[in-house]
């Protein structure tokens, strides 16, 4: 039964498809206007694809070597990749650290909008950690962009020797 339905509303159809004058003609012997006075017009549809965007980060966000007697900061400069620190954190030239380095590819001299996570979470004994970004791209050149991140990371008194990581959030999207 569901199929001989479908069947008749399958077969109304391509009537009424193939032959709009058919209406038309029934509207000009009731009064109704006439093929004359009807307008047809074709409309038409637009994509436009755009290549994905990739991100990667080619370089981490390294607060260097330090020593930590007294509560103290460590900084990367997002701009320079400068390290300064305070209180009682100590600076080593073994590793003066370096800026987190980020690397963007899309669609050709596309805009985009980048976010930076504002926090860096995850480290233990008590570290925590902001990023700094700044003057962040807001059109690739060409298909492509870059772009730093710096941070300034707190450290409590007397942080056991060890090796410490975080993490933060970096998102790219076409606005």
């Amino acid at each position: 039964m569901q199929r001989h339905l479908l069947a008749a509303v399958a077969a109304i159809l391509t009537l009424a498809a193939v032959s709009p004058a058919l209406a038309d003609d029934d509207h000009s012997k009731s009064g109704g206007a006439s093929v004359a006075n009807r307008a047809v017009a074709t409309g038409t549809g637009q994509l436009t694809v755009f290549m994905p965007i990739t991100l990667a980060q080619t370089q981490g966000l390294d607060f260097g070597a330090i020593t930590s007697r007294a509560s103290g900061t460590v900084a990367i400069a997002q701009a320079t990749g400068a390290r300064t620190v305070a209180g009682g954190v100590g600076a080593l030239a073994v590793n003066p650290g370096a800026v987190g380095a980020f690397a963007v590819s899309g669609q050709l001299n596309a805009a985009i909008n980048v976010v930076v996570g504002a926090n860096i979470t995850g480290f233990t004994g008590g570290l925590t950690g902001t990023t700094v970004a700044a003057n962040l791209p807001t059109v690739l050149t060409g298909n492509t962009a870059t772009f730093n991140v710096g941070g300034s990371l707190t450290v409590p008194a007397n942080t056991p020797a060890g090796a410490y990581t975080g993490s933060y959030t970096v998102a790219v999207n076409y606005p």
